[in-house]
């Protein structure tokens, strides 16, 4: 390991691409953070323009090289994260995108999974350990194939959202998909792509797609014919951390350098290594847009009868690849938005006094704005807010919408408790919404658990960067990252544990109320 070693670390998120520069201890030097925001067109319907997501990566990295006062050619090696489920379409020969990116939040494709049978479902499971949902790519892609050439006269629109940018016409993609002549990936895939021409992704992406059998680690023929995808479309799937596999970037290109890109890897995943997680047993929870839970459970892929995700965490190159166990809630950052947009925030970044004890309790809330995630998996569940009274006040509804965003995460760690017989006393933490120390503080009692606030902020971003040193040499094993583990704070309950789980227990109730009125037969 060496000090002096300089990675970029490439990370695209939901709301925003971030371009982080870390030295060899994994400090970060440098960074640069361009936002961006999707297109929507009703509460089903969230995409992205292809071209902004890249302009979006090409303006950050140029910032956070000029910031580091760094020429790309000191960068020993790149690493990318990104939001997974996110997909779409682009031409092979000229590179440009065919079609608007599905978001993992777009929910037109529930009528692909309520069709499914049972035996269908089971085959998912089985397979790829993930729950039939509308979160995951399969189904989008399906969408994106079938409907993604079909022009909006009004508009000049692909697939409604962005703008046809390919010379080729775009009225059989499914054709041309089969021919190869159009690629289909998630957002690593075209990061990659235009970086270093490579169709390619990891593991940890495919394994988020419900195309990709986790066990054999390829992709599966039976998902393929099931959502009718052509094999010749999809990207070479690689190690998450690999010194020859994603290629380098063109030295006529953005950083007017040739880098190899040794690290690709699923956000959360990602944030997990980032962490230093490598133990088995290690557990974090990134609080985002929604809250993802993620658990090292070590080189044998663990079954949580459905309620939580069974994937990839972690691989190097010519070693077994590491599982974990994921519980996705979908409403996090998402439930502050909301909270901002019926006037009851003024800053939707977080809550001005998250105090645990404000409202009377009796107020119950359910964010499933697009169906319910970990562990209930309800696509059509519908949310709301529940035991509405004539006193109800802002701060009911306040404490309401901390309680679901706490209790969520209580349930998918309690399910992986019970899946794996690991205590989780501390979790490691993460995310834009858990750094205010009042919210972080009512989040540790209203889970019960210590939660441990990591110093460096950026720590998806680290993860890359952790996944393209090891690739190269910067660091020689998981065990060398010790060192380089992030500091932070720790928040331990203070409050009523007992009367916290009666509260816990009671919103559960009516969860499962609403999960019973959405789920899928």
């Amino acid at each position: 390991m060496t000090g002096m070693a300089h990675l970029g670390a490439l990370d695209q998120g939901t709301s925003g691409t971030r371009f982080v520069i870390f030295d060899g201890d994994g400090t970060p030097i440098a960074e640069a953070f361009t936002g961006h925001q999707p297109q929507t067109s009703g509460a089903d319907r969230i995409e992205y323009d292809p071209l902004k997501l890249w302009g979006c990566a090409t303006d950050a990295i140029r910032r956070g090289l000029a910031q580091a006062d760094l020429d790309a050619a000191e960068l020993r090696a790149l690493g990318i994260s990104s939001q997974r489920q996110t997909v779409l379409l682009w031409d092979a020969e000229s590179g440009r995108p065919c079609t608007s990116a599905l978001s993992w939040r777009d929910r037109r494709t529930v009528a692909q999974i309520e069709a499914l049978d049972e035996a269908e479902r089971r085959l998912i499971r089985d397979r790829t350990g993930l729950e039939p949902d509308a979160y995951f790519a399969a189904p989008s892609a399906k969408w994106l194939l079938d409907e993604g050439g079909k022009s909006d006269r009004r508009s000049g629109r692909v697939g409604g959202a962005a703008g046809r940018d390919s010379d080729r016409p775009e009225t059989d993609l499914r054709a041309r998909a089969e021919r190869g002549e159009v690629l289909l990936g998630t957002v690593d895939s075209w990061l990659c792509y235009n970086l270093t021409g490579r169709h390619v992704t990891d593991v940890t992406n495919a394994a988020q797609t419900m195309l990709f059998d986790i066990h054999e680690r390829e992709w599966d023929d039976e998902l393929l014919a099931l959502f009718d995808v052509p094999r010749a479309a999809l990207p070479v799937v690689r190690p998450s951390s690999d010194p020859e596999g994603f290629g380098a970037t063109d030295p006529d290109g953005v950083l007017n350098a040739e880098v190899p890109v040794t690290g690709v890897m699923g956000d959360q995943q990602a944030a997990l290594l980032g962490r230093v997680g490598c133990a088995e047993g290690d557990a974090k929870v990134t609080y985002g847009t929604g809250n993802f839970f993620l658990q090292n459970t070590g080189t044998e892929p663990v079954d949580a009868g459905g309620e939580l995700l069974t994937t990839i965490w972690f691989q190097r190159a010519g070693e077994e690849p590491y599982y974990g166990l994921e519980g996705p809630v979908f409403a996090t950052g998402a439930v502050l938005e909301w909270l901002r947009t019926v006037g009851l925030l003024e800053d939707a970044a977080g809550l001005d006094q998250p105090e645990c004890t404000e409202g009377d309790g009796s107020v119950y809330f359910v964010p499933a704005f697009g169906g319910l995630g970990a562990p209930d998996w309800a696509t059509d569940a519908q949310g709301g807010v529940f035991g509405l009274h004539r006193d109800t006040d802002r701060e009911d509804l306040l404490r309401a919408a901390v309680e679901a965003i706490g209790f969520g995460t209580r349930a998918v760690v309690e399910a992986a408790e019970n899946a794996t017989g690991v205590t989780h006393e501390r979790l490691l933490v993460d995310g834009g919404a858990i750094q205010d120390d009042e919210f972080a503080q009512c989040q540790a009692d209203l889970i019960d658990r210590t939660l441990v606030r990591s110093d460096v902020t950026q720590t998806t971003a680290l993860g890359a960067g952790f996944a393209a040193g090891l690739a190269v040499g910067v660091w020689d094993s998981l065990d060398d990252l010790e060192r380089c583990r992030p500091t932070g704070r720790t928040f331990t309950p203070s409050g009523d544990a007992d009367a916290v789980a009666d509260a816990y227990r009671r919103w559960r109730d009516v969860v499962e109320t609403v999960a019973r009125m959405g789920r899928i037969e």
